[in-house]
């Protein structure tokens, strides 16, 4: 262990402090405030195998007593000892990185997990389903293990953008994944502004919930905190060549997938 698993409680409020400044900070400030972080004695890569910690994370680490503040009672028997040991072996998996990449199901995972920074994502389907059918073959990659439908990128936050825009949205009109993926299902299309001449389309309120729902159930995504997105972006696209990627793909592999994806989405 590189640092220390036991700090009196202006530590651990410091700590806090410095995590939520993190959370906010922009990349070229980080690595300072995790030197401060170190200084306190908190190593959260090293130590306790988290990785982008977030406050939520150090919070759980105290109350299944993986980390220690003085002053607090703490009555530790061999049973509470083995769970500790548990709890953190299945925090380690779940914070483990996949490459840069860490993992959110919105099933299973808090949507603060995913960090309020600009950032790249990749979203999978989980083992088991698949894209509705739309009577053109493609062929997907896979990312670890999982079968990779789209890339894109956060400009302001990752939060924001994939949960909330694409898991969590109700306008079809502000996430181009779920304007695929309504489209592939059929679901009509109806304006998103007042001005019906802008353009700009959605779904019906109820076909937009049925989407939410499928892609909470089908869906995960892996994301990575990046103050330079673009740059990434591209790589992503020509390496793993995802299928409902419109934009910047020029892979003659599922050209006429795509081509017919672009007529879906026109369609009204």
């Amino acid at each position: 262990m590189k640092g220390k698993a036991i700090f009196n409680s202006s530590e651990i409020s410091e700590l806090k402090n410095l995590i939520k400044e993190k959370t906010r900070a922009d990349a070229s400030k980080q690595k300072g405030i995790r030197a401060k972080m170190r200084r306190i004695g908190f190593y959260g890569s090293d130590d306790f195998g988290i990785i982008d910690l977030q406050l939520s994370d150090f919070e759980r680490l105290i109350s299944l007593g993986i980390i220690k503040v003085l002053g607090q009672r703490s009555v530790l028997t061999t049973e509470h000892t083995k769970k500790t040991i548990k709890n953190l072996s299945a925090l380690i998996e779940m914070n483990k990185p996949a490459g840069d990449f860490m993992l959110f199901d919105p099933e299973s995972h808090s949507f603060d997990r995913i960090p309020d920074n600009p950032g790249n994502y990749i979203v999978c389907l989980k083992k088991g389903s698949s894209l509705p059918d739309i009577g053109v073959n493609y062929v997907m990659k896979q990312y670890q293990g999982l079968n990779v439908i789209y890339t894109g990128i956060a400009g302001k936050s990752l939060r924001k953008r994939d949960y909330r825009q694409h898991f969590k949205g109700n306008n079809a009109g502000n996430s181009s994944l779920r304007k695929s993926l309504g489209s592939m299902f059929g679901y009509s299309k109806i304006a998103r502004d007042k001005d019906p001449n802008s353009g700009k389309t959605k779904f019906m309120e109820g076909d937009e919930i049925r989407l939410s729902e499928w892609m909470l159930s089908n869906l995960v995504l892996y994301f990575k905190s990046n103050s330079n997105p673009d740059n990434l972006e591209g790589k992503l696209i020509k390496e793993l060549n995802p299928p409902l990627n419109l934009s910047k793909n020029n892979n003659s592999i599922n050209q006429e997938f795509r081509s017919r994806l672009s007529e879906l989405r026109s369609k009204k």
